[in-house]
């Protein structure tokens, strides 16, 4: 009986480098498939901490290179535990996993539409599952024990469908900074209270000592929100300028603010001012 676990990707060169695999491409081509299988477990299981690891199998170099990974549940080990508890901990989603990941890419390369439950940071996994095509590879193919997808051209063409243009709004974003990335880029990302689970910030080089002093505290970023069609909320923002918001324990209070306005209601009583209020706005 076939190994149902069985992730075979297969990486051919270009012909320049007469079908050879530069270092930098297999790297990052196996970096976008364990990325792209992390975010299909999450739509799964519904959390961020991973219960399965990825192990290599099979590895040869015969054109094309050809590297074989299973997909392995972290509860056969019997020392693993969950940094988070929940009730399915021990369960075992190894086979789900690989079984809705070779699904989903059908479904977009021959149906062009988009998966079910696959929001917008899993189609963006599946799009980077291409980004090699542009690093010195011709061909990219993934295989499991039943089917074979293709991730070409044609692939790249239906997720981008898929996905759609970006919109871009003008506006602001709050959230904790984290993440930030200095490394050949300017961005960070912020992780707000309420909508999206992050927002990743591009910024110009000018806001980089800012941003720098920034890191871990709450802010508000101001810029071009950018939204896909797919979400109600945006998933990234060209940062124009940013604001640091003072602690939460610097903030007034009510008994801080206690009268301070002791004229406000010019002596009426609170219901009549604020019925006043009301009838004048009406």
């Amino acid at each position: 009986m076939p190994n149902e676990n069985l992730i075979t990707v297969q990486i051919e060169g270009t012909p320049e480098e007469n079908q050879y695999v530069t270092l930098s491409a297999f790297i990052s081509q196996l970096e976008a498939v364990k990325a792209a299988l992390k975010q299909t477990e999450r739509t799964i299981t519904g959390e961020e901490e991973p219960s399965v690891y990825y192990r290599i199998v099979g590895l040869r170099y015969s054109s094309p290179a050809t590297v074989v990974l299973e997909a392995v549940s972290l509860a056969s080990r019997p020392h693993w535990k969950p940094k988070k508890k929940r009730s399915l901990s021990r369960e075992d989603y190894s086979r789900p996993i690989v079984t809705r990941f070779f699904h989903s890419l059908k479904e977009i390369r021959e149906k062009r539409q988009r998966p079910e439950k696959a929001d917008l940071q899993l189609l963006q996994a599946y799009r980077n599952l291409t980004s090699a095509l542009e690093k010195n590879v011709s061909r990219i193919k993934l295989t499991n024990s039943e089917e074979g997808v293709d991730i070409d051209r044609s692939f790249q063409a239906a997720i981008d469908e898929i996905i759609g243009p970006d919109e871009l709004v003008e506006g602001s974003v709050s959230g904790t900074l984290e993440k930030l990335n200095l490394h050949n880029t300017t961005r960070f990302d912020i992780f707000p209270t309420a909508g999206p689970n992050q927002i990743a910030c591009d910024f110009k080089p000018q806001l980089r000592s800012q941003v720098v002093k920034a890191v871990d505290k709450y802010v508000t970023v101001f810029g071009k929100l950018r939204y896909k069609r797919l979400e109600d909320f945006p998933y990234a923002i060209d940062a124009e300028s940013i604001e640091v918001m003072p602690p939460e324990n610097d903030l007034p209070t009510l008994f801080d603010i206690k009268g301070i306005a002791p004229d406000l209601t010019q002596g009426k009583g609170a219901m009549v001012f604020l019925e006043e209020i009301r009838d004048a706005e009406t």
